[in-house]
């Protein structure tokens, strides 16, 4: 139970690291990047996620909605990369 718990919460990370990469992609290629830059350092580390999702940059291709976690990660990737 315990060892099948930390096996997939490890694949989930993985696949979030893997496509965190994806989102910061789709950002550069808003044209109001600059702009949202600025918007999503203003809000709160928890409000973040949110509002990369709302942008439509964690929704990777192929895919419906947003995920969550990738949104979280790309946000932290994004104010990394920030000057």
């Amino acid at each position: 139970g315990t060892a099948r718990k930390v096996a997939t919460e490890a694949a989930e990370d993985a696949v979030v690291l893997r496509r965190a990469p994806i989102c910061v992609i789709q950002f550069k290629q808003d044209p109001a990047k600059d702009q949202k830059l600025q918007e999503l350092k203003a809000k709160s580390s928890w409000e973040r996620g949110d509002y990369l999702a709302k942008q439509g940059w964690a929704t990777i291709p192929g895919e419906e909605k947003p995920d969550s976690k990738v949104a979280d990660a790309c946000a932290k990737l994004l104010i990394a990369m920030s000057p």
